[in-house]
């Protein structure tokens, strides 16, 4: 595993929850390789100041959280300011503010009246929260939307594409589902969107093939790191209708076109029977294998663990390489689902990137022994949503 240089992300943090101030001016820039250790019982609030850089990164919490529910009771509108800077020490500054009453107002370094797309990638963030044990054992939709977020920070063209791909699927099947009601097709108004998706469509699994290719490598490493050189592993991208040895074949954009484009052919009958687009990389899948075996049906819990890690470590040595820029990484609550050694080989990592890390915990004790001592820790307390 290679070392790299301290660098300087999150300067500055400020959370307010409508009157009330939850976080301000607190110096959080690395120093030495410093990390920040969060301090908090359960449901003190010590995720809120992880969910803020996540805002300030995606636009939105890592949980499956609604805006509205972010905002303190009894409030209004909840507002997150970030003061950054990247590794060439390029200051950049983003400010998110929600309020049921308005829609998201989200100001930037980049301009006012964003949109989320715009500040996605300019801070490079990286999760690492039990809620992501669904990656390895969940629906393919779980292993969807962990390509879609790496592509989507590592590559605007993806995004733009990718948000695209989704408006137009959108109305392909609201056009679909109303034909199918109206017992009536239009071949002529559904053409254009089916060709749009085949186009927009297209360029996204080109696009996931290429990030797979690129990615497995990291993984690799990463695992047998934590592994210890134990067991094997590989990720297998498994694009809706296109075989394992078309896969292979599939190395331009054109190709995978023609592909979906005889199949949509084939299927149209079917998808105007019942109402819905049966094809294209909204059902793709992704394959975690492990010693051969695909890791949702065959993986221990202790593999899954090991897994996990290793794909959010690899997630974070993929967007340096490609971004030319450290992310930022944030565990929430981690290590109360890690064994020791686990645990340890963590630290380990964390210790190697010199990356700003924010680490939640309810207590430190039991992690203190573990913490290398060349690279210092910082504590913070959180209490009843306060920084004390």
């Amino acid at each position: 595993m290679k070392m790299v240089k301290p660098v300087l992300s999150v300067a500055s943090l400020r959370i307010e929850r409508g009157g009330t101030v939850i976080l301000r001016d607190v110096d959080w820039r690395v120093q030495r390789g410093e990390h920040w250790v969060i301090l908090g019982a359960n449901g003190s609030g010590k995720t809120s100041i992880l969910e803020s850089i996540s805002i300030a990164a995606f636009s939105k919490s890592f949980l499956p959280a609604a805006d509205s529910s972010l905002i303190r009771f009894g409030e209004e509108f909840y507002r997150i300011s970030v003061e950054a800077q990247n590794d060439y020490g390029i200051p950049y500054k983003v400010s998110i503010k929600f309020s049921s009453k308005t829609k998201k107002e989200i100001n930037s370094t980049l301009g006012d009246n964003l949109l989320p797309k715009d500040i996605i990638g300019e801070i490079p963030t990286v999760v690492l929260s039990p809620d992501y044990k669904s990656i390895t054992f969940g629906a393919p939709q779980d292993r969807r939307d962990f390509i879609d977020r790496i592509l989507s920070q590592s590559n605007k063209i993806y995004l733009e594409e990718l948000m695209k791909y989704k408006k137009i699927l959108r109305q392909r099947n609201n056009l679909l589902n109303q034909s199918k009601s109206d017992r009536y097709f239009d071949k002529s108004i559904i053409e254009p969107w089916t060709e749009m998706l085949l186009k927009t469509g297209s360029e996204l699994v080109f696009r996931r093939i290429k990030f797979i290719e690129e990615f497995v490598p990291f993984f690799n490493e990463v695992y047998t790191f934590v592994s210890g050189g134990k067991e094997e592993v590989s990720i297998k991208y498994a694009p809706n209708h296109l075989s394992d040895s078309l896969n292979k074949a599939l190395t331009t954009k054109e190709e995978i076109y023609n592909h979906y484009h005889n199949h949509s052919k084939k299927i149209f009958d079917e998808e105007c029977r019942r109402g819905v687009t049966l094809y294209g990389p909204q059902k793709d899948e992704l394959k975690i294998i492990i010693n051969t075996g695909i890791a949702k049906e065959t993986a221990s819990q202790g593999q899954h663990k090991s897994l996990l890690i290793s794909i959010k470590f690899a997630e974070f040595n993929y967007l340096r390489d490609r971004k030319n820029e450290t992310p930022i990484a944030l565990l929430d609550d981690i290590f109360s689902e890690l064994d020791k050694d686990r645990s340890k080989k963590v630290l380990e990592l964390i210790s190697m990137n010199y990356a700003q890390t924010f680490i939640t915990l309810t207590e430190a004790e039991s992690i203190k022994q573990l913490l290398p001592t060349e690279h210092p820790f910082k504590y913070f307390s959180v209490n009843n949503g306060i920084v004390v």
